[in-house]
């Protein structure tokens, strides 16, 4: 449901297409353009006398005039770039120039209304800009889950670099530190994708806040839930259903778990699973295992903190969690973790891996489930019984 990477429901406007996965553009490739733009070069006639009758000198001038049949408008904008630098193209050298830069890995296609759609680019252009969003997913998981609050900007453009270094793709990382247009043409096919994880998890928290917390519609409890953050802990029921935390056990609340699993650990091209070396290395401290990180933790409690807001507004049908709303909760549950580091650094780590744990017995639990349900349906199949040819 949340596989992040996925994800195609929210495409950016102005015709910018975000579907980094995608391997294969329908539209030509520019290399076949290049090609036939090489096909096409204007050949000259040279001048050798001055004393030419008035018809030949018509002739002559009409075979030096270049005949270009109809190119692909997705080389329109290489023309453009040099034109509006006011480079003069000089035939012949100045032709070539222009195959060059289309056929460059950093070059840009756009569509006849003037906008850059992911699937028309070149491939390398494409797997640099799907690899971006998934390492700026990995900052949200890692570094700050709001890069709104410093420059989201910034995120997506040291994203692009890494990748294109990694990559070793040297032109697109050459153009993104010389071209700042580029550089944000780029950027913007990254940015849209950053927040959606944490709308996802919203969601899902709103999906599951009625069954987790045994609210059953009541305002009243969720208020109460939200009271000193009680709902990231977890809980006991009392006759009635009223939830009473358990101090010991911070931000260990079921819910909290389930939307760790569902929303980053579940499935083979999950964000958490793409990331699972990066848990590796924060295994290499004093209790030698795998801990969730803290941005990642504060961005859970915080989508189940704006889930109980909505429930407070009366579960209206349409509710949006844009931009920064909640940031200061998860300001809030960042210091705090940060601060129970300092405080109590061996209780602190011990949480940390302690959850880490329980999502992936959670995980595991839901491979045990699927397990049984095979062997289950099997028990019923017959196939002695079955009909053959």
């Amino acid at each position: 449901m949340f596989d992040s990477d996925e994800d195609l429901e929210d495409k950016p406007p102005n015709g910018i297409d975000t579907d980094a996965d995608c391997e294969e553009s329908e539209g030509k490739e520019p290399e076949a353009t290049a090609l036939m733009l090489s096909d096409e070069m204007p050949s000259l006639v040279q001048s050798h006398g001055n004393n030419l009758k008035q018809s030949a000198r018509e002739r002559k001038q009409a075979e030096e005039t270049p005949m270009w049949r109809d190119v692909d408008n997705a080389v329109s904008e290489s023309v453009e770039e040099s034109t509006t630098r006011g480079d003069s193209l000089e035939p012949p050298s100045s032709d070539i120039e222009v195959v060059q830069k289309v056929t460059s890995a950093a070059s840009l296609i756009r569509t006849e209304k003037g906008n850059v759609k992911l699937l028309d680019q070149n491939l390398e252009t494409r797997r640099v800009v799907r690899d971006a969003i998934i390492d700026a997913k990995g900052h949200i998981i890692f570094v700050n889950a709001y890069p709104e609050l410093v420059n989201k900007n910034q995120v997506s453009l040291q994203s692009l670099l890494t990748v294109a270094e990694n990559r070793g793709i040297k032109a697109i990382k050459k153009r993104l530190q010389t071209d700042a247009q580029y550089a944000a043409i780029l950027g913007s096919l990254v940015e849209p994708r950053i927040p959606l994880l944490r709308r996802d998890l919203k969601v899902a928290a709103c999906a599951n806040i009625d069954s987790y917390f045994r609210l059953s519609n009541n305002i009243v409890k969720a208020k109460k839930l939200m009271e000193q953050h009680a709902y990231v802990y977890a809980l006991r029921f009392n006759s009635n259903d009223n939830a009473l935390p358990i101090g010991k056990k911070p931000y260990q609340g079921e819910l909290l778990i389930f939307l760790l699993h569902d929303g980053v650990f579940d499935g083979a091209k999950s964000i958490g699973i793409r990331f699972s070396a990066r848990f590796v290395e924060i295994a290499r401290n004093k209790a030698k295992r795998p801990e969730v990180p803290i941005p990642l933790l504060a961005l859970v409690a915080t989508a189940i903190y704006a889930a109980l807001f909505w429930k407070t507004l009366g579960s209206p049908g349409k509710f949006n969690f844009t931009g920064n709303q909640f940031s200061e909760t998860y300001v809030f549950h960042v210091n705090f973790l940060k601060g129970l580091k300092k405080d109590a650094p061996g209780k602190f780590h011990c949480m940390m891996a302690d959850i880490f744990e329980a999502v992936q017995a959670l995980k595991q639990k839901g491979n045990d489930h699927l397990a049984s349900e095979h062997r289950n349906a099997l028990s019923l199949l017959d196939l002695d019984g079955m009909a053959d040819d």
